[in-house]
Parts: C-alpha cells; sequence; structure tokens
C-alpha cells in the first residue's frame, strides 16, 4: 500500500532515460563521491541535494526529488513516523525514524513503460529502485503522504506557534539551496556529520560493541548517544552547544570523552573542508 499521493510540481516534461545510463550514474555516485551512506540517522535531504546537482552537472540527467512526509509531520500531536532498521545498532531498539524522507528521482524507460526509480543507496547501495520498491522499504509509509518536487527545493519550511516555538509540521513551503544557508554550509556540515559518525563508529564503538564487556555499557550507551544522533552531533561538533540528553550536554561529553571528542571535531572540520571544495565545483 503507497502513501498517499499530493500534486505538487508540475513533473510532465521530465526527460526519460535507458536504465543504464541511470544505473552508470548510480554507480559512480556510491562508488566515487564519497558520501556516506551508511550513517542514515540524518541527512537525507544533504545527500539528496548533493546527488541532485551530481546529477545535473556530473550527468546531465533531469530528474525530480520525491518527498514523504509521515503523520509527524504532517498533523500536530501525531507520533506517527517512518522506520528503517538501524543497522550500526546505535539507535534505542535498533530502529530509526524518520519525520520525513527525500531521494532523487529518475524517469526510466523501463520495458515499454515509463517508469520512476529512485537514487537513494541508504535504502539500497546495489542498484537505482522502482518507486513502490522505495515505499515498501520503509516502515509506516502508507501512512504518510509523498509528492514530487523540482530538485532545486532543497528543504522544507514548518509551521510557527503564536509565541513564535517552531514547529515540526511541514508548512507546505520550500528554500532552495540559497543564502543565507548556502554559505553557512548547512549541507557541507551536514555530511561532514555523517562522515564524522561512522569514523567514531568504526574506531571506537563498534569495538566496544564487540567486546561485550558489561563494564563497558556506560561509556557504549554515552558515545551512542553522542555519534548515533545527527542532531546531538551537529550541537556538539557544528554549534558547540549541549545536546538534548543527560549524557549529551557539552560539558559531559567533554569532562568523560575530552579526546574522542576532539578527535571527532577533528574529523568534522578536515571532512567540511572537503565538502565544501567539492560543492564549489557544482555551485
Amino acid at each position: 500500500m503507497w502513501p498517499a499521493f499530493v500534486p505538487a510540481d508540475d513533473i510532465t516534461r521530465q526527460k526519460s532515460y535507458s536504465y543504464q545510463i541511470v544505473k552508470d550514474a548510480f554507480d559512480s555516485i556510491v562508488q566515487s563521491s564519497q558520501i556516506d551512506f551508511d550513517f542514515v540517522q540524518g541527512g537525507c535531504q544533504q545527500r539528496a541535494q548533493l546527488i541532485s546537482m551530481l546529477l545535473y552537472r556530473k550527468f546531465n540527467i533531469e530528474h525530480s526529488k520525491i518527498w514523504m512526509f509521515s503523520p509527524a509531520a504532517l498533523y500536530f500531536n501525531d507520533p506517527r513516523t517512518f522506520f528503517t532498521e538501524d543497522k550500526n545498532k546505535l539507535s534505542p531498539l535498533n530502529t530509526i525514524n524518520w519525520n520525513y524522507h527525500v531521494a532523487p528521482a529518475i524517469l526510466v524507460d523501463d520495458n515499454e513503460q515509463v517508469n520512476f526509480y529512485v537514487i537513494d543507496p541508504c535504502i539500497n547501495n546495489n542498484v537505482p529502485i522502482l518507486m513502490d520498491t522505495w515505499f515498501n522499504s520503509i516502515g509506516n509509509s502508507e501512512t504518510g503522504q509523498y509528492s514530487f518536487y523540482k530538485p532545486e527545493k532543497y528543504f522544507f519550511n514548518c509551521l510557527v506557534t503564536s509565541d513564535n516555538k517552531i514547529t515540526n509540521v511541514f508548512d507546505g513551503s520550500f528554500v532552495e539551496y540559497i543564502n543565507p544557508d548556502k554559505d553557512n554550509l548547512v549541507m557541507e556540515k551536514g555530511l561532514a556529520i555523517n562522515d564524522t559518525a561512522m569514523a567514531i563508529y568504526r574506531k571506537y564503538i563498534k569495538p566496544l560493541m564487540d567486546k561485550g564487556a558489561e563494564e563497558n555499557n556506560t561509556e557504549l550507551e554515552d558515545l551512542k548517544a553522542i555519534f548515533g544522533n545527527a542532531t546531538a552531533m551537529d550541537m556538539l561538533l557544528s554549534q558547540n552547544i549541549s545536546g538534548y540528553t543527560n549524557n549529551t550536554t557539552h560539558r559531559y561529553a567533554i569532562t568523560r570523552y575530552g579526546d574522542i571528542l576532539l578527535e571527532a571535531k577533528k574529523i568534522f572540520n578536515e571532512r567540511l573542508v572537503f565538502w565544501t571544495k567539492c560543492v564549489n565545483e557544482l555551485l
């Protein structure tokens, strides 16, 4: 069962391509772009934007973005989200919850039919997948809504309450990757956070998981809370402020894991420079 379709941007004139052309572009992006597709907790809009830029600039492939919104992003006080398995086991119950998800979509000439294929290596890093396969790969997808939007649309706006508090509810409008986000390196920071999370996971967290000793439980849970949460990492590494939980405050993280946090900040800054250079070539 599919999520509800809500018409948005007109994509009826979008060009279609052979599957092989799309597969070749997909393979190049997965194998050569250095985009991380293993840290699925956050950053889908950053990955989608960079893939979109590569599809245009490097491969000259027309496409759109397919956006899915869960009930949590559509209605006040509705806790239902999308979900997917956390193969790295960083999240509670090994489950990642998404309020929304986005990926590029390309029209493919497929056995005398034209079908949308989705480029989402976080869901399938082997091949582009049919749209219905994409929906079926995301838990709870049938509860949400989806639309196609022009690829220039980078992120969406949320409703603001009467006392000026931003909610998580989509207000129906989008922003492009322009200033201030562009010059504040919002996309590049998100990509760098993903890289940093996986570097720390492989060096520190996975070995603790493999040891399985009870005396490591506190350290393991703390590092999972810090580096398994994209929002906490953004706050600690990019904004230099505390996360939302007791073990992700700036004081706690530096006091208990100062050396690891310093290493993480070094990785983050190096990857931020790398992604800025890459994106500069595509702008």
